[in-house]
């Protein structure tokens, strides 16, 4: 998903800070989905919305949140929102319903068949939106007696380095993207609440196994750090010295953190 005017670093639906093409960034996103997609599914649990009839994929990107969704609830109605017409084809190529809509301009019109959403997950992808308050009001609005709203952010850029001196290492290259205002969101708690929900914030924290996934991850990740204008050479070097250790000598220990907010009208 791409809102105007953002610049978050390269997780979920941004594009990243270096150039690389749709295709790219896709498969960034799918080895998200392979690594901690135990983690987003976590996150769905808590929602617990047993058999929902329409479910909504706020800012769907590249259809990580959408696949999940389908999966848990393959008798409801699902329709897969965003404004990048090149993900948006990528999804209907996967046989998903899809809605183009600029998420700055509100909560779009859904249409009358599906019926109103029982069920809203935005997962990282509330920080692209430049008037966030307007479209959680939105979002209540449309929701269906009873229904909920799930946003979900990374509470901190995935971890991978095991060994204590290239965790290090990996620990200010966090700093740096941190510096750049990679992954940069609120606590969304008082925006949700003031559009007329009762929330409940949880933190997950889970560790992935290793993975040639991870591996690869991991790879994407570094390679990403090693752009940042704010990391000092001797960072960068170190950094370029482990990407050819990844393949399969590097220790890892892969963990991401996210936090969840499941939000019902009040």
């Amino acid at each position: 998903m791409r809102q105007h005017g953002h610049d978050h670093g390269p997780h979920h639906d941004d594009r990243t800070q270096t150039d690389h093409g749709a295709g790219d960034h896709r498969e960034f996103l799918d080895l998200d989905a392979e690594v901690f997609g135990a983690q987003l599914g976590a996150a769905l649990d808590l929602a617990g919305v047993p058999a929902p009839r329409h479910v909504v994929d706020l800012g769907a990107g590249s259809g990580t949140g959408s696949r999940l969704l389908r999966a848990r609830h393959p008798g409801a109605t699902l329709t897969c929102v965003d404004n990048d017409r090149e993900m948006l084809h990528a999804l209907r190529q996967h046989g998903f319903a899809t809605l183009e809509a600029d998420l700055d301009e509100g909560f779009p019109e859904l249409g009358a068949a599906a019926g109103p959403p029982d069920l809203v997950w935005a997962a990282s992808s509330l920080h692209h939106v430049t008037r966030p308050a307007p479209l959680l009001a939105g979002v209540r609005s449309a929701l269906a007696p009873g229904g909920t709203l799930v946003v979900v952010e990374l509470a901190g850029l995935p971890r991978f380095l095991a060994d204590s001196a290239c965790a290090a290492v990996e620990e200010r290259c966090h700093a740096a993207a941190a510096a750049e205002g990679w992954n940069h969101h609120p606590d969304w708690t008082p925006v949700i609440e003031g559009a007329g929900f009762t929330v409940q914030r949880t933190e997950l924290s889970t560790p992935a196994p290793v993975t040639p996934a991870a591996r690869r991850y991991a790879r994407e990740w570094l390679t990403r750090f090693a752009t940042l204008g704010a990391l000092t050479a001797a960072d960068r070097a170190a950094v370029t010295d482990l990407l050819p250790l990844l393949a399969a000598d590097l220790p890892l220990s892969p963990r991401a953190d996210r936090t969840v907010w499941v939000a019902t009208p009040r």
